[in-house]
């Protein structure tokens, strides 16, 4: 089938990568490859009267843009349901790390063609005050605090992703110094977890905030989360491995993960996110998490 013969929905943040494309340009990109594109902004009603014959999503943007349109999607799903390719015109692009999609755009549309999809779960949050869902990772600790405080900084003299990954790594080191350990219960599998904690990230992907891979074999297909408990008897143990990264030493992540489909969590404090959204106001004592098996296909560069 050529590519002429085939629809697809492009849905562009304008603003993402410091406007890196207009819709004119990134329409004309697409078209220039033989497909017939409709357009809308995320910024807008992204997927308002979405054409039946459409062949595929095109999300171009970064990780926050990524998710809120996926999670339009699900909603969408038992009428809508589509391969979804992405173009990471974000800072970190987490998503499209994990998925080793390239930042190339011409080496990204050039693979379309060759329909490789990838599946992809999501993750459930049962607990809250209405169920959520996550497609990179959810936890408690040091990552929502390091949002928090990355909100109320005066970023204007950051020029460049590399600064913004700078500044973010040496915020979680002093960060992760200083953090005060909170109480946790985990439940995986019947195997209590009981402790003071620094961090809890229940991963969906392999990396987290400033490109920092937590999990290097994570893998978002697989039908399993990788669970990571940093205690605060290991202190010591991360923040030589931030601080070495912040000096710019290729070092693995010193904890190991723990894979499960379903796991169950007590916690009362505040510090608590979702992707990259800080849940405000956190009131839930029990949590229940579990996976949604294969509910995405992700086009990919190459057949992973």
């Amino acid at each position: 089938m050529k590519n002429s013969q085939k629809l697809v929905r492009l849905v562009h943040n304008p603003t993402a990568g410091q406007g890196r494309y207009t819709k004119k340009e990134i329409v004309s990109i697409i078209t220039s490859k033989g497909y017939k594109c409709t357009y809308s902004s995320s910024k807008k009603k992204a997927l308002k009267d979405i054409e039946s014959e459409t062949d595929f999503f095109i999300i171009a943007g970064g990780d926050g843009t990524i998710r809120k349109i996926i999670l339009k999607l699900l909603d969408k799903r038992l009428k809508d349901k589509r391969p979804i390719a992405l173009l990471p015109f974000g800072t970190a692009n987490n998503i499209a790390r994990t998925l080793q999609i390239s930042d190339s755009t011409k080496e990204n549309m050039e693979s379309w063609p060759k329909n490789h999809l990838k599946r992809f779960d999501v993750g459930q949050v049962v607990g809250l005050r209405e169920p959520a869902f996550f497609l990179e990772s959810f936890g408690y600790g040091l990552f929502p605090r390091l949002m928090k405080e990355l909100k109320k900084m005066d970023t204007s003299d950051v020029e460049t992703a590399e600064d913004e990954f700078e500044l973010a790594l040496s915020s979680l080191l002093t960060i992760a110094e200083n953090y005060e350990a909170f109480s946790c219960t985990i439940d995986i599998d019947g195997k209590i977890f009981e402790d003071n904690y620094l961090l809890i990230e229940v991963m969906n992907i392999s990396s987290l905030g400033p490109k920092l891979t937590l999990s290097e074999k994570a893998d978002p297909g697989d039908g399993f989360f990788d669970v990571v408990m940093v205690p605060e008897s290991q202190r010591a143990l991360l923040c030589e491995y931030l601080s070495d990264k912040c000096k710019g030493k290729d070092v693995m992540f010193p904890f190991k993960s723990i894979q499960t489909k379903s796991l169950d969590i007590a916690y009362s404090g505040k510090d608590a996110h979702i992707d990259d959204e800080v849940l405000k106001k956190y009131k839930a004592s029990k949590i229940r998490i579990k996976i949604l098996d294969s509910l995405l296909e992700f086009m990919t560069n190459k057949k992973l």
